[in-house]
């Protein structure tokens, strides 16, 4: 397994990564976007890479996980931006009615990184959505993480890249942030 190699976070900052997912998945759940986006550093890379099958037989050739295309690929001013309008969805008719959305997440791992303050975190996520009297989607990933900061001063997202499980975003409207 790759992650022999890292160095496992202390429990009391796998602890305090345990309950800011678990805050953050309930702040997208109930659209806190201005509080979610104090959560994010100015220097953040939010991506959502498209995802490809391939034969087995073709993967000791090539790397699969660099791609061409993201669903995703945001950066702070355009997540700021996609924030300001899911938080206003009054003229988008996708989002209106507003959609009800519930993130789960589990598989949590934290990792020491060699640069003080700074944590890998890997976690899934399954984000199901509700918008219509039969409209139920869902979307499940892997996210990885790179976290700055400390128990005492609080933590902020540098990168978050989901690698989701579908090749093909099957949701009618993928306007939901994992």
């Amino acid at each position: 397994m790759a992650d022999q190699a890292l160095k496992m976070a202390t429990p009391e900052t796998h602890l305090a990564f345990h309950y800011l997912l678990a805050k953050e998945a309930r702040m997208l759940d109930e659209y806190c976007y201005t509080e979610w986006m104090e959560l994010i550093a100015p220097e953040i890379h939010y991506s959502i890479p498209a995802r490809r099958s391939h034969h087995i037989r073709d993967h000791r050739e090539k790397d699969f996980r660099k791609f061409d295309t993201d669903h995703y690929d945001d950066d702070h001013e355009s997540l700021l931006l996609r924030t300001m309008r899911l938080a206003n969805p009054a003229g988008v008719s996708s989002n209106d009615p507003r959609p009800r959305e519930i993130r789960v997440i589990s598989n949590i791992e934290v990792f020491a990184q060699e640069r003080p303050e700074t944590y890998r975190v890997n976690s899934v996520i399954q984000l199901v959505r509700n918008r219509l009297l039969d409209d139920d989607s869902g979307i499940a990933g892997r996210r990885e993480d790179l976290w700055r900061g400390s128990v005492a001063a609080g933590f902020l997202l540098v990168r978050r890249t989901v690698w989701i499980s579908q090749n093909t975003i099957l949701m009618p409207n993928m306007a939901s942030i994992l």
